[in-house]
């Protein structure tokens, strides 16, 4: 291989020329038998230049390829259970319902029967305290004189019933009422 020989290199190609000297030397292919080591020159020497900047290389990929996912993570265990919420407040009480209209404290009087025949029973023991007389009714029209019947065996005397009159008109038509200590028929 021929080294390039001149009495001034170029600063670029220094380096490249001290390179193919030391190889030719490390392979032996130089001159004849290597003589006797020299003496020690003087040290000292001036530095060499500082060589050429060399050029910046390729800029490498700025990101490698993905790795594998990773296996997925055992499941975390399950939190405890929260507290149990304090109970809401009572609502406040409903209102009270609207009473209802009071009904009528006595029922419709019913027409009087007629007069059954007398009877052919015979007299019962006298009963024990004779009632409390009540209000004399309101005289009627006298009707027609009916055929006298024949007189009947007199029946057993009960304990007699009392009517107490409302004070005030009941509003229905032929019920009794007292007005004022008199015995009045509702109009209705």
């Amino acid at each position: 291989m021929a080294i390039l020989s001149s009495a001034k290199y170029d600063d670029n190609s220094l380096g490249k020329i001290l390179k193919q000297v030391v190889d030719a030397v490390n392979t032996g292919s130089i001159g004849g038998p290597t003589g006797p080591t020299g003496f020690t020159g003087p040290g000292g020497g001036p530095t060499g230049p500082t060589g050429a900047t060399g050029l910046t290389g390729p800029t490498g990929p700025s990101i490698g390829a993905a790795g594998p996912a990773g296996q997925q993570g055992a499941a975390g265990a399950t939190g405890a259970t929260g507290a149990t919420g304090a109970t809401g407040a009572t609502g406040p009480q409903g209102a009270a319902g609207i009473t209802g209209a009071t009904g009528m404290y006595n029922g419709i009087t019913g027409p009087t029967g007629n007069t059954g025949p007398t009877g052919p029973g015979v007299t019962g023991p006298t009963g024990g305290t004779t009632g409390i007389t009540g209000p004399t009714g309101a005289t009627g029209a006298t009707g027609p004189t009916g055929a006298t019947g024949p007189t009947g065996v007199t029946g057993y005397t009960g304990p007699g019933f009392i009517f107490v009159a409302p004070t005030s008109d009941p509003h229905i038509v032929n019920a009794v009422w007292n007005n004022a200590g008199v015995l009045t028929v509702s109009a209705g």
